[in-house]
């Protein structure tokens, strides 16, 4: 017996030289040959660990840095899939609704699975008339009209306390308004606002006009051109504008300082007097604009957040105008109305009169 055991102990440094080959395949084959619940779950925890927010931002042509400089095409991912994103809003937007009209989408186009149309029109609490002119001209559209959803973007003005917009908006109920002031270096604040908005409470709308109270607009003209384009769902269309300078100088309107915005050219921009974006661009830029830092002019904005987006804006100068209207009847989307205070005192005087026209037998 004992000379058995001390036979086998000669031979165990042989028999595990032999084993370990055989037990190294063993191992191997039990991870490499999982059954197919098994493999989903490791697939779907490698997935969900993928997402790597925190790197620089260099996949634009621009060489353009704008914090945050992260990759927002991950951070999109992460707040699909409902991950927590590990940044610290650069912009908390804490303004609260004074006005908010939110039922005005509710009720549903004529047909369904058609063009449905917001448009959000930045105005002052002071232009009044501008946005009388406009409601009266969506009067003379009675069939575009059900395709199509208006609301008006403002502040808050010192100068009225607010009391003629509440009136307004009893009579019209058309007036989104928060509590920041109506100003024009808040107007990124309001172009935000309106985008919020707009995902939020129309989420139905399959695009959105976005537009200055003193451009005109044809209906017509616009949803013939979303039912012609070739891929209307991914649009950010208007007038471009490329490679334009920062203004340094503290006198201009568009002025921002170096520490906002070091760069010494903006990326592609549409010009904000007006263009089109669709709903599912929107919404990607709901989701980016708390984690690009604000600079005071909106429309170099809304590109530079375009830019992290990998989005290029469309050029479009013969449907978007800014000279005259002369062809708002035959093609125009859209034209910059009033190029002079006379021409704003004369078409007031028109929709007077009209107006008046009502009450006379």
């Amino acid at each position: 017996m004992r000379r058995r055991w001390k036979y086998a102990l000669c031979r165990l440094p042989l028999i595990l030289s032999l084993l370990t080959p055989t037990f190294v395949v063993f191992i191997f084959t039990l991870l490499f040959n999982q059954p197919p619940e098994v493999q989903r779950h490791l697939e779907k925890k490698e997935y969900t660990k993928a997402p790597q927010l925190l790197q620089n931002y260099t996949n634009n042509p621009y060489n353009i840095s704008h914090p945050y400089n992260v990759n927002f095409e991950e951070l999109l991912v992460m707040k699909e899939s409902g991950q927590r994103i590990p940044l610290k809003p650069l912009n908390p937007h804490p303004y609260k609704y004074i006005l908010n009209p939110s039922n005005i989408c509710q009720e549903p186009p004529p047909q369904n699975n058609s063009l449905f149309v917001l448009i959000l029109i930045k105005s002052a609490p002071d232009n009044f008339h501008l946005r009388q002119t406009l409601r009266m001209s969506m009067e003379k559209n009675p069939i575009e009209k059900g395709y199509v959803r208006i609301v008006f973007l403002m502040g808050t003005s010192k100068k009225e306390l607010n009391k003629n917009t509440m009136v307004e908006n009893a009579m019209y109920g058309d007036l989104v308004q928060q509590d920041f002031v109506d100003s024009y270096k808040n107007l990124t604040i309001k172009t935000v606002m309106g985008y919020n908005w707009a995902v939020k409470y129309c989420p139905n709308a399959t695009h959105i006009l976005y537009k200055d109270d003193d451009f005109h607009f044809n209906v017509k003209n616009l949803l013939k051109f979303l039912g012609s384009h070739e891929h209307p769902q991914s649009l950010l269309v208007g007038y471009r504008v490329d490679k334009a300078p920062v203004m340094r100088h503290p006198a201009s309107p568009h002025f921002v300082k170096t520490e906002d915005y070091p760069n010494r050219v903006y990326p592609p921009y549409l010009a904000g007097g007006a263009y089109v974006v669709s709903m599912d661009v929107a919404q990607r830029f709901v989701i980016a604009f708390p984690y690009v830092k604000y600079i005071a002019v909106d429309d170099s904005y809304i590109g530079i957040v375009a830019m992290k987006l990998n989005i290029l804006p469309q050029m479009n100068n013969v449907l978007f105008s800014f000279k005259d209207c002369k062809d708002l009847d035959s093609k125009v989307i859209a034209c910059r109305g009033y190029t002079s205070h006379k021409e704003i005192f004369s078409a007031w005087k028109t929709f007077v009169k009209q107006f008046l026209a009502k009450f006379y037998i």
